[in-house]
This record gives structure tokens, sequence and C-alpha cells, in this order.
């Protein structure tokens, strides 16, 4: 209470995940910088906010000036294309998109997500898109407001109300990015004939189709991610030109 600060403790009805609560509360809204003890803060910028991870020492900088010095990153967009089929979840879409690219694919960048298959989203499949820009190695990720966005907002318990509803829906059809805007890289991805993607090994690029097989060690092109293969098949006791459908299932969590 000193410092006017509300904490939704575990006996509140409005305690919950911090990357959840924020949508579902209205918290999280288009134009915000959102920064939060977590690295998969950046799934708040499914809303058109700039969000992002920070450590202990930052949190407190943040709680005492509102304000955080960072360095410039760079700019990333990836578009994608194509139709997504009833097989196909936003989580097959980004990890396809990891595996492309690689863990490290966005580090030192902020990347932005549109295209035609990312318009017809709904907020929580942008969201898991833009929470897993972090496991591209990416600052944060982040996706234009639309009339999607908006709809989803509207009436929640901290959006805008009333007169100021439609003052900050005028706002908000603003961030978006020029059509001539440069960007440091750029990649388009059609999708269309995507199939669901599943993880073989410890990292979220060493990814396949359910109907690929493992790959072979001397497919990869260089022996880093050759040795970083064996080392996640010993672990996780698989082999290569296994296919993961005949793996038995132990526990499902």
């Amino acid at each position: 209470y000193e410092f006017k600060i509300p904490l939704y403790d575990l006996n509140n009805p409005n305690q919950g995940i911090v990357h959840v609560i924020g949508p579902e509360l209205g918290m999280s809204l288009p134009g915000m910088t959102i920064v939060c003890g977590d690295s998969h803060t950046s799934t708040h910028g499914a809303f058109g906010a700039l969000s992002f991870g920070i450590g202990t020492s930052e949190v407190e900088h943040v709680l005492a000036t509102q304000t955080l010095k960072q360095q410039r990153f760079k700019t990333m967009k990836i578009e994608i294309l194509g139709t997504m089929n009833k097989f196909i979840t936003a989580k097959d879409v980004i990890l396809s998109i990891i595996g492309k690219l690689g863990s490290s694919g966005g580090t030192g960048y902020i990347i932005e997500f549109c295209g035609s298959v990312v318009k017809k989203m709904n907020m929580e499949e942008r969201m898991t898109i833009c929470n897993m820009a972090i496991e591209m190695g990416a600052k944060s990720g982040l996706i234009a407001p639309d009339e999607i966005t908006y709809s989803y907002l509207k009436n929640r318990m901290y959006s805008p109300y009333g007169k100021y509803w439609e003052k900050s829906v005028n706002y908000w059809k603003t961030l978006k990015t020029d059509k001539d805007a440069i960007f440091d890289q750029t990649f388009i991805i059609d999708i269309s004939n995507l199939s669901p993607q599943i993880t073989w090994g410890t990292n979220p690029d060493q990814v396949i189709s359910i109907n690929q097989k493992i790959p072979d060690f001397n497919s990869f092109d260089n022996i880093t991610k050759q040795d970083l293969a064996k080392s996640a098949c010993t672990y996780m006791d698989l082999k290569p030109g296994m296919y993961l459908t005949d793996v038995k299932i132990d526990r499902v969590f």
C-alpha cells in the first residue's frame, strides 16, 4: 500500500500467471512497453505492445524510475503466408519457423510477425507466436493490432471504456508498420503444406514434421550441429531414422 502497487495475492480472484491475466484483464494494451522478470514476456507483443523479459535488478530499477536503458535492437519481419489446415496450430507454425531459422536466428532482433496467416489468427494463437519468439533468441516479438485485437480487449476489466474506448482504438489504429518500412532482415514463409511439428531433441530448433524421421547426423551442415544432434539423441534415447510416432508415451502432463 505504501507505494500504491496492487498485489494480486493467492486468494484474489484476479490472481494468475502474468502472461494470462495481463491480456484477460485488459491490462496489456497496444502501444504499451511491458517488462517482467520472465523471458516469455514477449507474449504480450501479440497486442502490439513492446514487451520483453528483464532481470531482477532491472525490475527494481523499473519500479523505482519507470525507465530502463536498452541498446537499440535490430528489426526482423517474418511474413507468414498460406493456409492453416485443420490439423495445424499456431504452435506448429512457430516451431516450423524456429526449425528453419534456428534457436539463435533471432538473437539481437525484435521480430514483427505479419502476413495473411497471422491476420486470421485469434489472440490466443498470436500470443503463442509471440511467446515463442524467445525460443529463436529474439528480444521480443510483436504483431500489429487490428479488429481482432480490439474485439478481444473490449469490455475487459482494465480496458478503456466509454469515450476513452473510441479514443484508444483510434490511437491503436496508428500502431502499424509503414508499407515502405525497411527491416534489417525479412523472411517470407509459406506454411500451406505444413504438417504437425514435433521436437525430438533438447533444443527447440531440433524439430521435424510428424511424418518425418529423426535426421541422420551427417545431414547437418556443420560439426557443431552434428555434435548437438548426437548429444540430444543420446539424452532422449533416440536414434536417427526413427519415427517419433513409434515412440511409446510414458506420461502425459
